[in-house]
């Protein structure tokens, strides 16, 4: 299959939108995802995939922590800053402690425990959840189609 129809297929399929975010030396480094699975319920797993470009990369070796910051509908403009390689702009982490933005619909903190390089492009994380949380009431940003979209009210 050639890469702009594989392509044109995966815009149709819905995604949430993350960003991963990993703390080194007091500084955060961020990276907007939408290759973010949970793979596994016991215990906790998921699987990030992750390409050559994206920020926390060289962070995420076995036994590092990094947080998935699941964006709310309205985070959009986040989305964009994060999927830059080199973001620019004021930072939403909080200057200490673990990198949780301020807002998102939901966070999940997790320790890495295995890598794996795939294709010489895409790095894939597997990592245990430690810790997270839900805000309740908000709803998730989601990329369809090449863009950011918001879910639709039930009913």
């Amino acid at each position: 299959m050639d890469d702009q129809r594989y392509r044109s297929i995966l815009s149709h399929w819905a995604a949430t939108v993350s960003v991963l975010a990993v703390r080194d030396d007091g500084r955060v480094y961020g990276t907007t995802a939408t290759s973010f699975t949970p793979i596994a319920a016991e215990p906790p797993t998921v699987l990030v995939s992750l390409g050559p470009n994206a920020q926390v990369r060289p962070f995420l070796e076995v036994g590092a922590t990094f947080v998935v910051n699941v964006l709310d509908e309205t985070q959009s403009g986040i989305a964009s800053v994060y999927a830059d390689p080199f973001p620019v702009g004021p930072s939403p982490f909080p200057e200490e402690g673990l990198p949780v933005m301020a807002g998102v619909l939901a966070h999940l903190v997790c320790t890495v425990t295995r890598t794996i390089e795939a294709d010489g492009r895409a790095l894939l994380v597997l990592a245990r959840v430690v810790d997270g949380d839900v805000r309740h009431g908000s709803r998730p940003l989601l990329w369809f189609r090449r863009g950011t979209t918001r879910v639709a009210p039930a009913g």
